[in-house]
């Protein structure tokens, strides 16, 4: 059965951390909103993917102007985000049908790599789920109160998106009520009793939220395929 891509793009969030006067999804890189170049980059592998963007409803003017520099040969979807990213994705999910693979992606992380796009969709496909992970590169310590030991990092992976699901599995999902634990959407997909398969994700995958992310971004986004 063939599949058809979804794309889901968070950008509810209001970056505190970038010391930003506007979300830092809206900040510009190279004179390109930092959401439009991410939704870009999605685009530029799958040309004919279906989006969904997920904003907070006072930003719906900073969306518009973003939306002018974005590459598109259909039109996006615009759902509105709750509390929690759970309720984003969940009020995003309105708009995706049957018999789609759904990727819920950050508006920021731009420097998803071609392959780790073209890798989940293929094994969403054929096992249901697929996310993108790496391995630590320094060293883990767990903390009990005043005192730490240590963890085998080799047992352990950082977590990035796009995260993908066969839609009917994502959808009954979000049947669920929201938990705190429900960190990512793959928590909430495994919650409901659902196997994660892992892909290799690209260690330049990073989510950006300072200014020394923004200076590495800008540094590599021309690089990226």
């Amino acid at each position: 059965m063939n599949r058809f891509l979804h794309f889901i793009v968070v950008a509810g969030g209001s970056g505190k951390r970038m010391q930003s006067s506007i979300p830092k999804q809206y900040i510009l890189l190279g004179g390109t909103p930092l959401i439009a170049i991410t939704i870009n980059r999605l685009f530029s592998v799958f040309p004919d993917a279906n989006c969904t963007v997920v904003i907070a409803e006072k930003d719906l003017n900073l969306w518009r102007m973003a939306a002018d520099h974005i590459v598109a040969r259909k039109s996006i979807n615009i759902a509105f985000g709750g509390p929690e990213r759970f309720h984003s994705v969940k009020s995003a999910l309105v708009f995706v049908g049957e018999n789609e693979i759904v990727a819920i992606h950050d508006a920021v992380r731009p420097l998803v790599s071609n392959e780790v796009l073209q890798d989940g969709f293929r094994v969403a496909s054929n096992s249901g789920t697929a996310i993108p992970v790496v391995e630590l590169n320094e060293s883990l310590r767990e903390i009990d109160g005043a005192l730490s030991k240590f963890v085998d990092r080799s047992r352990f992976r950082l977590c990035q998106t796009p995260q993908f699901f066969k839609s009917e599995i994502l959808i009954d999902a979000y049947r669920q009520s929201y938990k705190q634990s429900f960190t990512d959407d793959a928590a909430v997909v495994e919650s409901s009793g659902n196997v994660i398969r892992l892909i290799e994700g690209n260690c330049e995958n990073i989510k950006i939220t300072t200014q020394s992310d923004l200076i590495f971004a800008e540094s590599l986004i021309k690089t990226i395929q």
